[in-house]
C-alpha cells in the first residue's frame, strides 16, 4: 500500500477515537484547553487533505495501470482511500459537533 494512503487511513483512525472520546466525556475535563482543540482542528483537517490525495493518487494509478494484477490493486487502492474519506466526512461531522458541545 502506498504511504499516503496509510498515512490518511492512520490519520482518520486517530482523529475517529480523539473525537469519539472527547464527546464521550474522556477529554471533557479539558474543556477550555486551547491547544487541544486547536490540535484535533488541525489533524482533521490534515487527514481530510492527505485522503483526499490519496484519492487522487489512486485514480492515477488505476488510469496507469499496464497489467491486471496493477488494476485490481489499483482498485482495491481506490475502495480504502474512498473508504478513508468516508471516514473523513465523518469526522467533520465530529469536529463540528466537537465545537459546538466541547469549544463553546
Amino acid at each position: 500500500m502506498s504511504k499516503l494512503l496509510t498515512a490518511a487511513i492512520v490519520l482518520a483512525v486517530i482523529v475517529y477515537a480523539v473525537l469519539l472520546s472527547s464527546l464521550a466525556g474522556t477529554y471533557l475535563p479539558s474543556k477550555g484547553n486551547f491547544a487541544l482543540e486547536i490540535t484535533v482542528l488541525v489533524l482533521a483537517l490534515i487527514s481530510f487533505f492527505a485522503s483526499f490525495l490519496s484519492i487522487k493518487q489512486t485514480w492515477y494509478d488505476v488510469n496507469t495501470a499496464y497489467t491486471d494484477r496493477e488494476l485490481i490493486i489499483g482498485k482495491l487502492k481506490r475502495i480504502l482511500a474512498f473508504f478513508s474519506l468516508g471516514l473523513n466526512i465523518v469526522n467533520i461531522i465530529l469536529v463540528f459537533a466537537y465545537v459546538l458541545i466541547v469549544v463553546i
